[in-house]
């Protein structure tokens, strides 16, 4: 009997394994008759064909390669990263904030018949409504006896293309309109106006109005006699306006009917360095839907003006308090003060474009 290996095709005296590949073994008969002649090794025989592997053991085989190939692959994915594109230069943002995005200062000035605008700046801001809106602040000289604006007639602001950089509302002020304007605190002959949304403030190229609406002239008097002496303060001497305390003003028309309202003083006060007047508007009048009522009122002492207001009738139309002004001016003791009131608006024209 002799042990040989089927896959190395080689004798293996004496084993039972292939010592080189670990393949079983096969036996062979060496007593068959004729098989041999003596003194001479044996043929070989032919080789036996390979045994099949297994289907399972083959499948296997091939899922071990897969896995193993896999995890190779990964494993220099992870411990060797891509090295950048040699030459490349690092990314930085190009991004550079816009001039005059939320300010922007203007200077543009226009003069016609002694009036003087200047639009002095542009800013935008931000509302409740999360829109942005735009604010351009008016500086208008030359108005007659010191009036205060109401708005600006035919106020257009427009763009490098000539069309709408941003809308403006427009009220009704007695019988004169325009876009409504707000005084700037501490500042003289300044007002502001706030726009509705508003693109970037740079696309603002031109602005045209036709005319400065204002207070009507303070032409109504009543007369307060006020002797001395005034006490030192704190504590205010009070004053009896008398029986001429109210005067009527017209305010224009309501349908067919002319409209009137009366300005009463209802109380005065006075002591060394100060005076106070009360003034009552609510008296006869309810608002028009629309329509703002502006009075304008003034102390004077003699043809020296102590101090003005404006107060504007008409925002609540449903509202039943008391409307009206009151005037609080620093003066010197005098016999003799005068409150001067008007009512309504009129328009000063002015033709005027503002560009740079």
């Amino acid at each position: 009997m002799r042990a040989w290996c089927p896959r190395c095709d080689a004798v293996r005296p004496g084993q039972a394994v292939c010592p080189v590949c670990q393949t079983s073994l096969a036996t062979l008969d060496d007593n068959a008759p004729g098989d041999q002649q003596p003194g001479l090794a044996p043929p070989d025989p032919a080789p036996a064909p390979a045994t099949p592997l297994p289907r399972l053991r083959i499948a296997l085989a091939a899922a071990t390669l897969v896995v193993a190939g896999l995890a190779f692959v990964a494993g220099r994915s992870i411990a060797s990263p891509a090295a950048p594109v040699a030459g490349a230069a690092p990314a930085t943002s190009t991004t550079v904030p816009e001039p005059d995005a939320d300010q922007r200062r203007l200077g543009w000035t226009a003069r016609a018949g002694g009036l003087t605008v200047t639009a002095v700046e542009a800013g935008r801001l931000a509302t409740e409504r999360r829109e942005t809106v735009a604010s351009i602040t008016f500086r208008v000289e030359g108005v007659p006896g010191d009036q205060r604006v109401l708005g600006l007639r035919g106020l257009s602001l427009l763009d490098s293309g000539g069309g709408v950089f941003a809308s403006v509302d427009q009220r009704q002020f007695g019988r004169e309109g325009g876009a409504s304007v707000l005084p700037v605190e501490g500042q003289d002959n300044t007002y502001r106006v706030v726009t509705g949304p508003a693109p970037r403030l740079s696309s603002l190229a031109r602005i045209k109005l036709t005319g400065v609406v204002v207070v009507k002239p303070r032409d109504q008097t009543i007369q307060l006699d006020t002797p001395g002496p005034w006490p030192p303060g704190p504590e205010m001497k009070v004053v009896n306006p008398g029986q001429r305390d109210a005067v009527l003003i017209g305010t224009g028309f309501f349908g067919q009917q002319p409209t009137q309202l009366e300005l009463r003083v209802t109380s005065a006060f006075v002591r060394d360095g100060l005076a106070m007047v009360v003034v009552d508007a609510s008296s006869g009048y309810r608002g028009v839907p629309g329509e703002y009522l502006p009075i304008g009122g003034e102390l004077r002492d003699g043809d020296r003006v102590l101090c003005s207001r404006t107060s504007v009738l008409g925002e609540d139309p449903s509202a039943q308090s008391v409307q009206g002004l009151v005037l609080s001016c620093p003066t010197r003791p005098v016999p003799r003060l005068t409150v001067a009131l008007g009512v309504g608006a009129r328009m000063l024209p002015l033709e005027a474009t503002l560009r740079p």
